[in-house]
């Protein structure tokens, strides 16, 4: 009795600590001003032209109709525009809550937790509208459906999990290699070992069908970008243990600087081991720990790393880093968790590891909870009180430091309900020699908006004075007025 009671008290602290997870989600979706390639999406979306959306790579599809579906109704604020994400966040945050509730002690809860959930660099993809929050829902939804299938033999549940695969792939290009390594497996298992029988399967042919069918359209996507405009072809590195594993660890410490490349580099080396070890650990003694979920993460992890190996040596594709690698989160937590169940039997030593990792990611979490603060998109914090304050001084024409344009551009004057009342020119602020007279001559302009590092001395042969207005601190964004 004390049992159920003990495991009933632990449920709950687990499902408040999660869903507290999804409430700050939520937070910073509707607190975080509008982010570059958000504003990308949302621009394709309201002036929809089919070569231009398909063009780049950061189109997503499941996030591109969703903003799609917001503009139609008019819906168009930026916590509205993130409406499927949260919606993605909250299926994906519920499926990691019931297999954390499937771990056995309460260490592996803290430890499955704590690596999966109390990562900053997730929490931004969870809150922003881009298509990692699609993925990753139907990511482990696909291994969820996966493993009950196997752990009850139900065969619709299986199909299930070759359809979320292929949604995940969908859904954000990147995790095909996530759909690749499933299929290997999910054909071997139900086909391939069985010998050729399976050719008399009406139903394999539909799987497989459907198979190809992603594979098709997430390849000829990839084509269509490549051609077009190449703009995913420079994204990623040359060195395997520098980018997958360098980039969770730089993405991880959440702040440039705070770990030096040195440093950044060892853990990645260490990390990559680690992954190896775990993982051939899970899939060599699968009979011994007899964990589905366990051999599963380690045979998918393991495939998908094969693949990009594959790829950067045959077809001369760049290995995924940082944004690019959260198809990995899920899987190297399981990986993880299940070796330390495998391995540790004393509880005593578990909980010491467990909680002490669980310690140090909650205080590094803790530390960098913001409402405002976003790895990939920082420099944008502040665009939106720089322009209503630009609107209230009447301002009528700036000009603007390309990191901050774009969202100007693709956007606010894009809206039809938050449109600024000023003219914003590009400026680009990294030519030493100048801008083009005949086109942004320095007097045209009442004002600038700059962003660090600031570099103006293609200003010194104007026979004007700037001065300062404003500093956001939190960005560096300067705001300086121009007295002709």
């Amino acid at each position: 009795m004390q049992n159920i009671k003990t495991r009933f008290i632990t449920h709950t602290i687990f499902f408040f600590l999660v869903y507290a997870v999804m409430f700050y989600v939520v937070l910073r979706a509707v607190s975080m001003e509008m982010t570059h390639d958000e504003a990308y999406s949302y621009y394709n979306a309201k002036h929809f032209w089919w070569v231009e959306t398909l063009c780049t790579g950061n189109t997503h599809w499941f996030n591109f109709l969703a903003i799609k579906t917001c503009v139609l109704f008019g819906l168009e604020k930026t916590s509205q525009l993130r409406w499927f994400t949260l919606l993605s966040s909250g299926i994906c945050l519920t499926t990691v809550y019931f297999w954390i509730k499937s771990l056995k002690d309460i260490p592996s809860k803290v430890l499955a937790f704590s690596l999966l959930l109390l990562n900053p660099f997730l929490i931004d993809y969870l809150s922003l509208a881009r298509g990692y929050s699609t993925a990753l829902m139907f990511e482990v939804l696909s291994i969820a459906c996966y493993y009950l299938a196997s752990k009850n033999k139900q065969r619709n549940l299986s199909v299930l999990s070759l359809f979320f695969a292929g949604m995940s792939a969908i859904a954000n290009f990147n995790f095909f290699y996530f759909f690749v390594a499933f299929c290997s497996l999910y054909f071997y298992k139900h086909y391939l070992r069985q010998g050729f029988v399976f050719l008399r399967e009406k139903f394999f042919y539909f799987e497989i069908i459907f198979s190809i069918g992603i594979s098709t359209i997430v390849i000829k996507a990839l084509q269509f970008i490549t051609t077009c405009s190449n703009d995913i072809g420079a994204y990623g590195v040359n060195d395997l243990i520098s980018g997958v594993f360098g980039g969770y660890i730089q993405t991880l410490a959440y702040k440039d600087g705070l770990l030096s490349v040195d440093v950044i580099q060892i853990l990645a080396y260490v990390m990559c081991g680690l992954v190896f070890l775990t993982a051939i650990y899970g899939i060599w003694f699968s009979k011994k720990h007899k964990c589905i979920w366990y051999t599963l993460a380690s045979s998918l992890l393991l495939i998908m790393l094969v693949l990009m190996v594959f790829n950067k040596l045959c077809l001369g594709v760049l290995y995924p880093t940082h944004r690019t690698v959260l198809m990995f989160y899920p899987l190297i937590a399981m990986v993880f968790v299940g070796f330390i169940n495998a391995v540790i039997t004393k509880q005593n030593i578990k909980a010491i590891i467990s909680y002490s990792i669980g310690t140090c990611f909650t205080i590094h979490f803790l530390m960098n909870v913001s409402l405002r603060y976003c790895f990939d998109y920082w420099q944008q914090a502040d665009t939106k009180t720089c322009f209503t304050y630009l609107d209230s001084i009447g301002a009528k024409r700036v000009g603007i430091a390309p990191e901050l344009f774009g969202v100007y551009r693709n956007y606010y004057q894009v809206t039809d309900k938050y449109k600024f009342k000023f003219e914003g020119k590009s400026i680009n602020t990294a030519f030493p020699n100048g801008l083009d007279a005949s086109t942004k001559e320095l007097k045209q302009y009442e004002y600038l908006v700059l962003f660090p590092p600031y570099n103006l001395c293609f200003y010194k042969n104007n026979e004007v004075k700037l001065q300062a207005v404003k500093l956001y601190v939190n960005t560096g964004t300067l705001l300086l007025g121009i007295r002709k």
